[in-house]
């Protein structure tokens, strides 16, 4: 590489610099950080992302097996 001292006093200084600052999650359990409505929030969101996909691919898959048992 053209500047590897370059790069690695760079990463150094980087790592310093990180490791002076605390991170939430670093310090944290998850189960702190969540608030108390955020686990039903994301299991619903969940859902309407999901079972609108699945009954889509279902109604297509029975489609599909009806139109072979009719033809």
């Amino acid at each position: 590489m053209l500047f590897q001292g370059r790069y690695e006093k760079q990463l150094k200084r980087i790592k310093e610099q990180n490791n002076s600052s605390k991170r939430v999650y670093d310090t944290e359990d998850i189960q702190n950080v969540l608030e108390k409505g955020d686990v039903p929030a994301m299991i619903i969101s969940a859902l309407l992302v999901i079972v609108p996909i699945a009954l889509l691919f279902l109604v297509a898959i029975s489609f599909i097996g009806f139109h072979f048992i009719v033809r």
